[in-house]
């Protein structure tokens, strides 16, 4: 089998090391815009089943026959390029998943679920950490109940040692942070789907040593399609970011300046400047130093089980793996997207069409193959 990804940035690391273990895959072709950062993947593997080739992923000529050759194909781009791309693995009849994390984007990928099964190919949106793991695992959670009223998604990825004053390091692409940041966030109340502004909800909650005190807020695209999959049937839903105490705060008060504003501009020494462009370099610098990761996840569902009030809470704190070079949210964003497009490649996921995860992704076998690759959940 061929496999195809697309971009070679920080979360490719982690899917050419998974695709590397399965011997049914035979080439990884990887393909990205810069020849600096290709050069750099392939040689920090050294492996003779990779190939690389410098595309731009707005190249749908160019990606065509790629494609085609293709058995699966893993958008680790910004998920802007996501639905020209879901129609071109339709038309080439290649199974596809991303990264995702824009409801947006996934909305219009759904509209092509009927070509896509009509092509016999499985495509599944925001296959990534969260969106992505955290659907399967909530839905996992779920399944245990009879009756389900609750359900509780926090995740965050954090920098073992943080600096001050956000008390952050970027371990991933600042775009979709900002965005994630800015967006508005789907949830149920009572039943029904509800937008709330992300960066609200504001809360408190207790990890063990040495993380102690920490705040989550609501942000967007971590739920995806949970909402729309248990309307009705969930009572309240909601998805929240982890942080260190007190990064909301500030991170709030920039955003309300108009530090993100897309369209706004400012004039400095006769040139004209972007100003989110201008936020987004100052963070990419200010928030990049050495620290290891951890990543933070914690699903509780609420409900009925036998005749009885029931809670369920599934945790997990992932650590770099220092070994092999890979940070913990390459490995929480990477593994889980690449076990879900092995799955439809292997034929374990049968469904065709554009898939929900929660639905479509087998709970316990998902959870058997974080395991092979050491990420572990425990009910606490």
């Amino acid at each position: 089998m061929t496999v195809l990804i697309l971009g070679a940035g920080r979360m490719a690391y982690g899917l050419v090391f998974d695709f590397l273990k399965n011997d049914s895959i035979s080439k990884i072709i990887i393909i990205d815009q810069s020849q600096e950062a290709l050069k750099e993947i392939s040689g920090f593997f050294k492996s003779g089943k990779i190939e690389i080739k410098q595309l731009k992923a707005d190249d749908l000529y160019g990606l065509k026959p790629l494609f085609k050759e293709a058995k699966g194909v893993i958008s680790a781009v910004p998920y802007d390029y996501n639905v020209d791309l879901t129609e071109l693995a339709i038309s080439e009849g290649c199974h596809f998943v991303d990264l995702g994390g824009n409801n947006a984007v996934v909305e219009k990928q759904f509209r092509l679920a009927e070509k896509a099964k009509a092509a016999a190919v499985g495509i599944i949106p925001d296959c990534g950490l969260a969106p992505g793991m955290t659907s399967v695992i909530a839905a996992h959670a779920m399944d245990q109940l009879a009756r389900i009223d609750d359900v509780k998604i926090r995740v965050g990825g954090l920098p073992l040692s943080p600096q001050t004053p956000l008390n952050y390091k970027l371990v991933f692409s600042v775009h979709g942070l900002i965005n994630e940041y800015i967006e508005p966030a789907i949830i149920l109340e009572d039943g029904h789907i509800k937008t709330v502004e992300s960066m609200t909800g504001l809360e408190t909650l207790e990890f063990p040593s040495p993380f102690g005190t920490l705040e989550a807020f609501y942000t967007s695209g971590g739920t995806s399609t949970l909402p729309l999959t248990f309307e009705n049937k969930v009572i309240n839903l909601d998805y929240k970011t982890i942080r260190y105490p007190g990064h909301a705060h500030l991170m709030k008060a920039m955003i309300d300046i108009g530090f993100t504003d897309k369209k706004a501009e400012f004039d400095y020494n006769g040139n004209k400047y972007n100003t989110r462009d201008v936020f987004e370099a100052m963070l990419n610098s200010t928030l990049q130093y050495e620290s290891e990761d951890v990543v933070l996840i914690r699903v509780t569902a609420t409900g009925q089980k036998e005749g009885k009030e029931k809670t369920i809470t599934l945790q997990a704190i992932e650590y770099a793996d220092k070994k092999n070079n890979l940070t913990a949210m390459m490995r929480t964003t990477a593994f889980p997207a690449a076990i879900i497009l092995q799955m439809l490649m292997e034929n374990k996921i049968k469904d065709r069409g554009v898939l929900r995860q929660e639905q479509a992704v087998p709970g316990f076998d998902f959870i058997v193959e974080l395991e092979k690759r050491r990420i572990f959940f425990n009910e606490v």
